[in-house]
């Protein structure tokens, strides 16, 4: 009997969108990353988490568009 060698999964989070999210909140870096986790409760955490998943979403959503128009040329 073997103990298990796989790791826990680990989520990285999008280091631009965090930084973003310490300039407007002027919160700490380990505060956005607990909240964004859901090891936080409360109203600004649940903004936190909200304005995380849209800064992501457009930041995917550019990423996109500059592959797509990289592609073109």
């Amino acid at each position: 009997m073997n103990k298990g060698t796989k790791k826990a999964e680990y989520n990285q989070h999008n280091v631009d969108a965090i930084t973003a999210l310490v300039e407007k909140f002027g919160l700490s870096a380990y505060y956005i990353r607990q909240s964004v986790n859901g090891n936080r409760n409360g109203v600004v955490p649940d903004k936190i988490r909200k304005e995380y998943k849209e800064i992501c979403k457009q930041l995917d959503d550019a990423k996109t568009k500059a592959v797509e128009n990289f592609k073109k040329q």
